[in-house]
């Protein structure tokens, strides 16, 4: 496991998508797949179980399809946090990325009317 630091935020990875067990821990993930010398985020997820979350998300298949030959790596970071900062370290990262992020969910808006 080799460590990247992502706006000031140690991750450790990759972790490969349905061969490697992933932690079941809360933190924070960077879906990824390889990109030439380096790799690609292609999503920012977090949960308060990343092994759960990962082993049943409805995404898997859109990942997989947007992956370097079909191959998913997983970058994450443990918290400790409560939910609301660990999303809001996740937002933080995904918005700074957006336009590149070709398989983040995207933001739901409620209307409070």
């Amino acid at each position: 496991m080799k460590t990247i630091v992502i706006d000031g935020y140690k991750f450790e990875g990759p972790y490969r998508m349905d061969k490697d067990e992933i932690p079941a821990e809360a933190g924070v993930m960077l879906i990824s797949t390889e990109a030439g010398e380096g790799f690609k985020i292609m999503c920012v997820e977090e949960s308060s179980d990343m092994a759960a979350f990962i082993a049943g998300s409805d995404r898997k298949g859109l990942w997989i399809e947007h992956a370097y030959h079909g191959e998913v790596d997983i970058y994450i970071l443990r918290t400790d946090c409560d939910d609301v900062k660990r999303e809001s370290i996740a937002d933080s990262i995904a918005s700074r990325r957006l336009s590149s992020l070709n398989c983040q969910r995207p933001k739901v808006v409620e209307d409070d009317w």
